[in-house]
């Protein structure tokens, strides 16, 4: 049963016609992997690093920004770093990657922070196991932890501004690291001349997020409201719009905000100011103690396909367009004179696989009439999982055979359970809710065949007895009202087989026995 909250969140994000892009911050890390606030980080690693000074000194000093506070803890670690032996090992890994005098002081943050093991808190496995399964079409960070692109193995990753700003980007299957990354010291945003330096492209970055913010819903996790990192960039794209264009942002920025004291997630409206109160922009505020809900409405946002494919048609059809030479492996399929084409009727068809074996076999995907006479003929070589994942979560039509293909991939458990901790990212919150609540009452026929479950069960104790003894649409009809001890299996899938499904209308009767079949064998294991 979804909560007023879900139900909430799922009508909004349905006035957008794209999937939402993730905003990040230093509090989610935080709250998975237990990393260190600012203050708390540069403190430790002044420590770690043996400044002559301690991180108070700095703080005091730089009047408590803690750019400036990096850019005199970087000041003072240049000389000890190029000379004493306790840095020996650091200057074999890295010296030669040293561009100006903060350099060592950002490797030796990167140092310090790769000691994190990126274990979960196990307070919030749950939350994040969930999390993994969203479908969003990217993210923007301001992390610099590997946290996401551990989570995200399929997505691209961009590193600073410098990345984001002059390679081409999809928007699909994209994590941009907007302050830079571990993995690359020197990109780390941290010292007052990085944060200059940024503030001063931030016009071509907002105009590279413009795109974004325009077509998609940004939903804000690990900031505060007033983060002042969001407001310099909400800003610099406010004032690249126009009044009109200002206002398609409405509703678009979603902020979550931590709040222990809540029991019940909720969405309500709100404002933001820009522009020193020049700007009021419409948002939406989410208060929440637990991101359970949140990440639920998420990951039931099916998608129609793999982003990984996705961001490869983009690419494709990019280079195809863009390039006097295109590498991209596209061809026509049809020999008809393009001049002479009606577009309004072109089709434009994706397709994967060798040229020849796609225009000799032709373009077909599965349907449900597929897979329902596959569980009894048992001929298409279908891959379990394949199915499951990409098949099965994506029709949830109401009679199909879930469990054979389910239990072939081994997603059941003894019980014929999908485990709710399960953590294949295509079986979302919905689908695993719906294949565990199946039952054989299902299956029943319609309600005014109901009133003669009383007399099939006193009259019949078997498949067989009944098939001899009924009529053939009352036989469909019937078996399904047969108490489950009653019902053989093999008498079940004898019955049928000899149906020639492949000739069948297969209508909602007979769509459900083969269902009631499936439930027993693979489900039920009888």
């Amino acid at each position: 049963m979804k909560t007023q909250f879900e139900t909430d969140l799922e009508k909004h994000l349905k006035i957008f016609n794209t999937s939402p892009y993730l905003f990040i911050g230093s509090g989610f890390s935080t709250r998975y992997i237990k990393t260190e606030g600012w203050g708390s980080l540069l403190d430790n690693v002044s420590k770690e690093i043996k400044l002559s000074k301690n991180f108070h000194y700095y703080k005091s000093k730089a009047g408590n920004d803690f750019p400036l506070v990096s850019t005199y803890m970087a000041a003072d670690l240049f000389d000890n770093w190029w000379n004493s032996d306790i840095f020996e090992e650091s200057r074999i890994d890295f010296e030669k990657h040293s561009i100006n005098t903060e350099s060592p002081f950002k490797f030796e943050i990167c140092k310090y922070l790769s000691k994190n093991n990126y274990e979960i808190d196990p307070d919030y496995e749950e939350e994040y196991r969930l999390f993994k399964k969203i479908n969003i079409e990217g993210i923007l960070t301001t992390n610099w932890d590997l946290l996401l692109e551990k989570t995200f193995t399929d997505f691209n990753v961009f590193i600073g501004q410098e990345k984001l700003i002059f390679n081409n980007s999809f928007d699909v299957g994209e994590i941009y690291k907007i302050h830079g990354c571990v993995s690359e010291p020197n990109s780390l945003v941290v010292s007052k001349s990085d944060y200059d330096l940024f503030h001063e492209k931030n016009p071509y970055l907002a105009a590279k997020l413009l795109t974004i913010f325009m077509e998609h819903p940004i939903i804000f996790i690990g900031y505060k409201i007033g983060d002042a990192n969001i407001h310099t960039i909400l800003e610099s794209i406010i004032n690249i719009l126009d009044e009109e264009n200002i206002d398609k942002l409405k509703d678009r920025l979603i902020f979550c905000e931590r709040d222990n004291s809540i029991t019940e997630t909720s969405i309500t409206d709100g404002n933001y100011l820009i522009g020193n109160g020049r700007i009021n922009l419409p948002i939406k505020r989410i208060r929440y103690k637990s991101l359970n809900e949140l990440y639920s409405v998420l990951a039931n946002n099916n998608r129609r396909l793999p982003l990984k494919i996705l961001r490869h048609m983009k690419e494709m059809v990019y280079d195809f367009v863009k390039s006097s030479k295109p590498k991209s492996k596209i061809y026509l399929a049809d020999d008809t004179n393009i001049d002479d084409l009606d577009l309004e009727n072109v089709e434009f068809v994706y397709g994967f696989g060798l040229k020849d074996a796609l225009a000799s076999r032709g373009i077909k995907g599965i349907d449900s009439r597929d897979l329902l006479i596959d569980s009894i003929e048992d001929d298409l070589n279908f891959d379990p999982l394949s199915v499951s994942k990409n098949a099965l979560s994506e029709m949830q039509g109401k009679y199909l055979p879930y469990f054979k293909y389910l239990r072939n991939a081994n997603l059941l458990n003894d019980e014929g359970l999908i485990p709710a901790n399960d953590e294949t990212k295509e079986l979302s919150p919905d689908f695993i809710n719906l294949i565990n609540n199946i039952k054989e009452t299902d299956f029943y026929p319609s309600n005014n065949y109901l009133l003669k479950k009383d007399y099939v069960n006193d009259t019949y104790n078997s498949v067989s007895e009944l098939i001899a003894n009924e009529i053939e649409r009352h036989q469909i009809l019937y078996i399904p009202l047969l108490e489950i001890n009653k019902i053989n299996v093999e008498e079940l899938y004898s019955f049928i087989k000899a149906k020639n499904l492949k000739k069948e209308d297969l209508n909602t009767s007979l769509r459900k026995l083969i269902c009631l079949y499936d439930y027993l064998k693979y489900k039920l294991q009888r």
